[in-house]
């Protein structure tokens, strides 16, 4: 695993500060990583382009193959979804946290990992999460896809179709809110290297220790 490449280099005083989606997107995308298929999901059973789904058989068929993502793709819908929290009034701070659904497709819980850890949010990924002390829940929704061509939305694949997103008990529409124009992508945050950022079933794993588990949970199959 790389040695991380810190905003602020530790010091006797300091322990620095670092964040696990840099060393994973930003920083191989500057090194000219960017078009690296990172990420793939299973074959959809409704092909969409633009967000608007097939419906002409024999392009359903050609489009019939596995999603695969590229790292400049992944950096701008997981900093956009990021971004949307941030629009949401949720910041990263502490006793916010994030769970995720089993059955949200593996694209957009992916995307919803590596934004959360962006902005620092932690996410429970245990199988009896605490529910008590969840502020985030992405979760799927009875939602026809978002057209494009309406004002304020983005001609763009979201990856979030049929996916919801709840805060303070009230859900909103993650297809639509990932397409806002309005809604900017958010920059990566620097983060202590012991700042909790991922509970698991084993053990809670703080900002330095999460780069390995992001790397093997997320791009394993890449």
């Amino acid at each position: 695993m790389t040695d991380f490449h810190y905003f602020e280099q530790p010091s006797d005083t300091s322990s620095g500060t670092l964040n696990p989606v840099f060393e994973l997107l930003d920083y191989p995308i500057v090194m000219g990583g960017a078009d690296d298929i990172v990420l793939t999901g299973p074959t959809p059973d409704r092909p969409m382009v633009d967000g608007r789904e097939v419906t002409d058989p024999r392009l359903i068929k050609a489009l019939a193959k596995p999603d695969e993502l590229d790292r400049a793709e992944v950096l701008d819908r997981s900093a956009k979804f990021a971004g949307v929290l941030r629009a949401m009034g949720i910041t990263g701070g502490d006793g916010e946290r994030i769970l995720i659904a089993e059955d949200v497709p593996p694209i957009s819980r992916a995307l919803s990992i590596l934004g959360a850890v962006r902005i620092g949010l932690s996410i429970d990924v245990r199988s009896e999460p605490a529910g008590d002390s969840t502020s985030v829940f992405v979760h799927p929704i009875e939602a026809p896809p978002v057209e494009s061509g309406r004002a304020s939305v983005k001609a763009i694949r979201s990856r979030f179709e049929g996916v919801g997103i709840a805060i303070a008990g009230e859900t909103a529409n993650l297809d639509q809110a990932m397409r806002d124009s309005r809604v900017e992508p958010t920059e990566v945050v620097a983060l202590t290297p012991d700042q909790t950022l991922i509970h698991t079933d084993e053990k809670s794993l703080d900002a330095r220790s999460s780069l390995e588990w992001l790397s093997r949970e997320i791009f394993a199959e890449a």
